[in-house]
């Protein structure tokens, strides 16, 4: 692994009260190989971290001490370290101090040198020190209490990683550590009372709300909001944030809005908003008429409930498609202006009431026209966050694609705050598009996304899931890649990251999966960010065929194969990873790396049909006969993909996944993919008999 073992010389003894306790466990040396071990089930790896020793102790002879007057995070981070380690079974041999600094605190008083250190370094409200005192005792401490949750994080990896039924082991770490993003997280996700505790546990410290459920509305009648109030304490205890929401403003019809005031409803067909590909189904969407002073006094009712029940912030979600009320004093202005100032001066009159209460606007996926004016009136205290723009930012640049958008990029380096949601978790080009369910076990992608972000100076960086079920089977790997690289950008590579992964899943030969997921993450990189297989959605290869467009390596959907020779390429990697693969005991990782190869080959013969039609006209029987064996290829290529799809999905359960009349998300997503293929093929089947064979 990387020099993850960033040594610092500092005398940790002087400057802290030795302790009174007579009897006191022994400290012993670390060897280099049990300190890898070690650093291995921490994720995310910290900044700087050094270990030379440990304590080993029976269970129970640990105590845990909180500074006097401690606050909820120090208490739920003293109370999972303890968890860890047993009830008390007699004297202590060995003390964690776990506290804020704070100066009535004099046991866990930090220098005045390591104490600036830690005010200094990015979002120091997260950062955090853990420090040996002597040999009796380990200091974890912040100058906030989400540093200090998140340094008991970090011990409680190192106790899961040792700790038997008979003694603890406690390393005497020397650890600096911060987060690089502010925020990090996932606009959803499945089951959140397993997920919140699990997310906190990697240190994400975002989740949108899975329910903010607005009340029916009633003419006359005071509206408010149901929240997951206690699953949202929860999380604050965690350092996480779990965030309320008002959802898109053209989705404000479900809330039985204009039902109770007709005066409110978008005027004209031009106020239907639509839906995406993937929603199928449902309603259009009709937006608001968010001029009327009506709207903005509902708007301040919902706030104004959310901050009554102990809430801090909400996101705000403006409308998500083109979309406009047709009425002269909202074309004069446009409906993501008029909708942005109705919520903030609602968020003014609660502000009266509630000093602390902030809000952050969801800007429009897809209208991005008057961007510039929401951001330019809002105040700089409200957050802005945006989602579904990689299409929009995308700039194509050898050896990977740049992400730019030059109005929000230019206010992130102002110091404006602002998060994406585009963090790509799955195995979709678009964020917004997300037809399909495939698995996608590679941060390589992920990584590099952040990197950009990071370098835009982004505070926030969420991932989008677009399926409930079996979420965290197919993206539980990426969701700790997130937690990982959103953490600590520049610390493990890739493979050591697999390697700690499957270390803490228990996957029985983790330096073997390290080389599994090295072989196939830039290969799913490459498929993946070059429009496959999204472009079955919009018909992009029929087209090309159709059209008799020649294919342009390097471009479009053939973006990162930039020869010939690429092809058989990244099918030599697959076949070298389903050999890896092979060996594990569970099957996951072959079937990941069939579906995978089947995707090149079927780019390979895409390709080869669609430079063949584009540059021949068929005339001879030989040429007909060449075309005849691409379309084979492509026909089996397609099989493949459905067989390898089928088989995925089918061992992740139930058997009758594809049998269900009516099929959710998760179940309909896997299936388009798998029809995806099948109908390209059969279209372009068509096109060629039809035409070009005698």
């Amino acid at each position: 692994m990387r020099a993850t073992l960033l040594i610092f010389a500092i005398n940790m003894t002087a400057w802290l009260m030795p302790l009174s306790t007579p009897a006191r466990a022994a400290a012993v040396a670390l060897s280099h190989e049990e300190a890898v071990r070690w650093t291995r089930w921490l994720l995310p790896l910290p900044h700087e971290i050094r270990l030379e020793r440990k304590v080993v102790a029976p269970r129970g002879r640990i105590a845990v001490l909180l500074r006097p007057g401690a606050g909820p995070l120090e208490h739920q981070a003293a109370e999972e370290i303890s968890s860890l380690l047993g009830p008390a079974q007699g004297e202590p041999l060995f003390t964690i101090l776990v506290g804020v600094q704070d100066a009535g605190w004099r046991r866990g008083a930090l220098p005045e040198a390591r104490r600036k250190r830690l005010e200094s370094l990015p979002n120091r409200d997260q950062a955090y020190a853990i420090l040996p005192a002597g040999d009796s005792a380990l200091l974890l401490t912040a100058i906030d209490g989400k540093g200090v949750y998140y340094a008991g994080r970090t011990l409680c990896q190192f106790l899961e990683a040792s700790a038997t039924e008979r003694e603890a082991r406690v390393p005497l770490a020397e650890i600096t550590d911060w987060p690089d993003f502010e925020e990090r997280g996932l606009w959803n996700f499945p089951d959140p009372a397993a997920w919140v505790p699990w997310m906190a546990s990697l240190k994400l410290n975002y989740g949108k709300m899975s329910n903010t459920q607005l009340r029916t509305v009633e003419r006359g009648r005071k509206n408010s909001v149901v929240i997951e109030k206690s699953l949202y304490e929860q999380a604050r205890r965690q350092a996480m944030r779990y965030m309320p929401y008002l959802i898109h403003m053209n989705f404000l019809d479900a809330s039985g809005l204009f039902r109770a005031y007709p005066e409110l409803a978008g005027r004209g067909d031009e106020a239907l908003a639509g839906r995406y590909f993937a929603h199928k189904r449902g309603s259009q969407h009709r937006v608001p008429f968010a001029a009327h002073p009506l709207f903005q006094k509902i708007l301040g009712e919902w706030l104004e409930d959310m901050a009554a029940q102990g809430v801090d912030e909400v996101s705000c979600w403006l409308s998500e498609r083109p979309a406009e009320d047709q009425r002269p004093e909202s074309t004069a202005v446009g409906q993501s202006v008029l909708e942005a100032r109705a919520l903030v001066n609602a968020w003014r009159e609660v502000r009266k009431r509630h000093p602390g209460f902030r809000i952050r606007l969801f800007l429009s996926t897809v209208t991005t026209e008057r961007d510039y004016r929401v951001i330019a009136e809002a105040p700089p205290e409200v957050r802005i966050e945006r989602a579904c723009a990689t299409a929009l930012e995308r700039v194509t640049h050898l050896p990977r694609d740049l992400f730019r958008y030059p109005l929000l990029d230019q206010y992130a380096a102002e110091g404006r705050w602002i998060a994406s949601y585009d963090v790509p978790l799955g195995a979709n080009a678009r964020v917004d598009t997300p037809e399909y369910m495939l698995p996608q076990t590679s941060v390589h992608r992920l990584r590099d996304y952040l990197a950009q972000l990071s370098a835009r100076r982004y505070r926030g960086a969420y991932g989008m899931l677009a399926w409930a079920r079996k979420a965290r089977e197919t993206y539980g790997f990426t969701t700790a890649g997130l937690a990982e690289y959103a953490w600590n950008l520049n610390g493990r590579g890739t493979r050591e990251f697999a390697i700690a992964w499957a270390t803490r899943e228990g996957i029985e030969d983790p330096e073997a999966f390290g080389e599994w997921a090295e072989t196939v993450g830039p290969v799913e990189f490459d498929v993946y960010d070059s429009d496959f297989p999204i472009a079955y959605s919009w018909g992009k290869f029929v087209r090309l065929i159709e059209e008799r467009r020649r294919p342009y390596l390097g471009e479009g959907v053939f973006r990162y194969y930039t020869s010939p020779r690429d092809f058989s390429g990244k099918i030599a990697a697959c076949d070298r990873a389903m050999a890896i693969a092979e060996r594990f005991r569970n099957p996951y990782f072959a079937d990941e790396t069939r579906v995978l190869r089947s995707y090149v080959r079927l780019a390979q013969a895409l390709y080869e049909i669609a430079e063949q039609v584009s540059t021949d006209s068929f005339e001879t029987l030989p040429s007909q006969e060449k075309l005849r064996k691409s379309l084979g290829s492509l026909e089996a290529a397609a099989k493949d993909n459905s067989g390898a799809i089928r088989l995925w999905r089918t061992r992740l359960g139930p058997a009758d996944w594809d049998k269900s009349p009516n099929p959710d998300s998760s179940v309909q997503r896997a299936l388009d993919a798998i029809r995806g293929a099948e109908t390209a093929f059969t279209e372009i089947r068509d096109f060629l008999e039809g035409r070009y064979f005698y």
